[in-house]
């Protein structure tokens, strides 16, 4: 009896476990029920999962104004459509702080996948071991340049090394004010000296109604003397970067021109220089300066702050004609060695070179674009400052020669350098003659 009753009770409590099961599975799949349905395998597996590729995420870093930003974050969205299976973690700021926060990550071994370079920083962040070589994915193929002449990427390389590929092209330039040209019948073109530069600044000045600074250097002696050593057949920095590479006598010529067009009238002096710069204004923009030295995608946000028309031109040259334009790489993206994700960290370079939705939203801020395809495609929907790009790239490539080599690591210890000398030359307190040697004392101990 015990033994029919202990099977007894064993049915039955199977019984209760069949009916429990059928009971929960009602309840799953009511769709007035208060549990999402599960929906099944096919349903559940992501892209990423269909394509066998694993979900990843990448850090990217880039400088920048808020208009840059908020064009970013859109191209990076159409990345992550494309991608699905990579999500972009963005990390930006502005120029003030980018290098500091790099450094600080750089030193803990944590610096993003993607990072937005600067040419000056190459070779510094190099010599750190700091950068991937991105040759081989550029030879598979993963990063496309087939539609990139070689001028725009050739400054990014160290030997067979490809440190960064550029973010767009762009040259050293003077922004000048159509409207305050026509209005005094200035015309500058192509191969003007320095002394006509000065005159115009002058003949501006006899007739202006209040403040009138002439041509704003916009604290960039510095890049405007990489121009000038080039019109002498020279380099700020020799071939190896071990040292400087032009004559002492070539740079005494440069500041005496500095100190001269200050103390003429047709240079702003350095505190009224630093105080549009530290208010995050322009004296073009308000037409307190003709011409401001600038690279030559700068032209878009300048024409964004203003309502007099802007343009674009070559720099002075020396009497003679003598040209010191080279086509140079606004800016880079490069891979850190620290990067864990390098095969999706090329994706994101490729993308950002090649996709044509993504530079419909990045409208050539960053330098004209250097995929001849893209170009070609933007370029019939492009206008106003934007269209002054592309048309100057195509100026600057007439009277174009080879770049510099990339500056050298402690680059920016010489940069520094340098603008504390300017300063003190605008002020007097120093000749060219002794600015020049203080300067080449300076710069030799660093690189040195």
């Amino acid at each position: 009896m015990k033994g029919k009753m202990t099977k007894w009770l064993m049915l039955a409590m199977f019984a209760l476990v069949l009916a429990l099961a059928g009971c929960s599975s009602q309840t799953n799949n009511d769709p007035g029920g208060s549990e999402e349905a599960p929906t099944d395998s096919a349903d559940t597996t992501d892209d990423s999962a269909a394509t066998g590729e694993d979900e990843v995420t990448i850090r990217v870093a880039w400088w920048g104004g808020q208009e840059r930003h908020d064009m970013t974050l859109q191209a990076i969205d159409l990345f992550e459509a494309e991608y699905p299976h990579i999500t972009v973690e963005p990390e930006y700021t502005g120029w003030d702080g980018y290098w500091e926060r790099l450094n600080t990550q750089a030193a803990g071994n944590n610096l993003p996948d993607v990072i937005n370079m600067d040419n000056s920083k190459l070779n510094e962040y190099n010599s750190r071991d700091l950068l991937v070589d991105l040759a081989p994915f550029i030879d598979a193929g993963t990063i496309n340049l087939d539609d990139v002449d070689d001028v725009y990427q050739e400054i990014n390389h160290d030997g067979d090394r490809v440190l960064a590929v550029s973010l767009g092209a762009n040259s050293l330039a003077t922004v000048f004010n159509r409207d305050l040209f026509e209005e005094h019948g200035i015309e500058l073109e192509p191969g003007y000296t320095y002394g006509d530069l000065v005159d115009a600044m002058l003949k501006i000045k006899a007739s202006a109604d209040g403040e009138f600074y002439g041509f704003d250097f916009a604290n960039a002696e510095y890049e405007l003397f990489f121009s000038y050593a080039r019109q002498n057949g020279q380099s700020v920095f020799n071939a190896d970067g071990t040292g400087l590479g032009f004559e002492e006598g070539a740079l005494v010529d440069f500041f005496t021109l500095v100190q001269d067009m200050v103390n003429e009238g047709a240079g702003p002096t350095h505190d009224i220089t630093m105080s549009y710069i530290d208010g995050g204004n322009a004296m073009i923009g308000d037409g307190t300066a003709a011409v401001q030295m600038a690279a030559s995608n700068q032209i878009i946000g300048l024409s964004q702050s203003t309502d007099y028309e802007l343009g674009l031109n070559l720099l002075p040259s020396l009497e003679g004609g003598q040209h010191g334009n080279w086509i140079r790489p606004s800016m880079s993206f490069a891979i850190s060695q620290h990067s864990k994700q390098q095969e999706a960290a090329a994706l994101f370079i490729d993308f950002f070179t090649n996709s044509l939705e993504a530079h419909e939203l990045l409208k050539a801020d960053r330098g004209v674009p250097i995929s001849s395809k893209v170009r070609e495609h933007l370029a019939p929907l492009v206008d106003g400052p934007v269209q002054e790009t592309f048309e100057f790239l195509e100026l600057v490539a007439e009277y174009t020669s080879p770049a510099d080599p990339l500056s050298p690591p402690g680059e920016s210890e010489v940069r520094g350098s340098f603008l504390r000398i300017v300063e003190t030359l605008k002020y007097d307190r120093i000749t060219p003659e002794e600015a020049a040697k203080q300067f080449i004392q300076e710069a030799e101990a660093v690189l040195n």
